[in-house]
């Protein structure tokens, strides 16, 4: 039997990257790091950092990020620099990486490209149980902040499940 592939998938941001580290169908670790703590000049080789840190502790053969495009604008260009950054920091390290449309992922998972980040949040949690402690929050910033460890989790699935052949069902007539 092979062994499991072992993915680590990322949601970048400059306030927070969110994290999850799948082998095969098993959740070996997720969270969110928080860069917010860094000055917005230093967020980034901080992230950079923090994958360092991901790929030596669980040697990923394959590293997801959410797809991220260049824009005219200050935040969103940085995010899509930052992502841009991290692709390649794994692909000097030999690392395969590939990237994935929010939109993709949320109808991978959900069954609606437009479904919000926190139906996201409820199919995972159903799925991994251990997470659900996660969804619903006595605070909206703690809501969001979580979302990226959902974020980044939804992408390994998706990954998973694209890669699967579609399951025939049997009749019984």
């Amino acid at each position: 039997m092979p062994k499991s592939e072992t993915i680590l998938a990322l949601d970048p941001g400059l306030r927070e990257l969110g994290f999850a580290v799948m082998t095969g169908p098993k959740l070996i670790a997720s969270g969110v790091r928080p860069l917010y703590l860094s000055p917005t000049r230093f967020r980034v080789g901080e992230a950079r950092r923090m994958l360092r840190q991901l790929l030596k502790a669980h040697r990923p053969q394959l590293v997801i990020l959410e797809r991220t495009n260049a824009h005219p604008t200050g935040t969103f260009n940085s995010v899509h620099l930052l992502a841009r950054s991290l692709l390649r920091m794994c692909s000097r390290r030999g690392i395969r990486t590939v990237t994935y449309a929010t939109q993709t992922v949320r109808k991978g998972i959900t069954g609606n490209g437009n479904a919000p980040k926190r139906e996201v949040a409820k199919v995972l949690a159903a799925r991994f149980l251990s997470l659900h402690v996660y969804v619903s929050q006595d605070k909206k910033w703690k809501e969001r902040f979580w979302q990226n460890l959902f974020d980044a989790l939804a992408l390994a699935v998706f990954h998973q499940m694209k890669d699967k052949p579609p399951s025939r069902s049997r009749s019984s007539g």
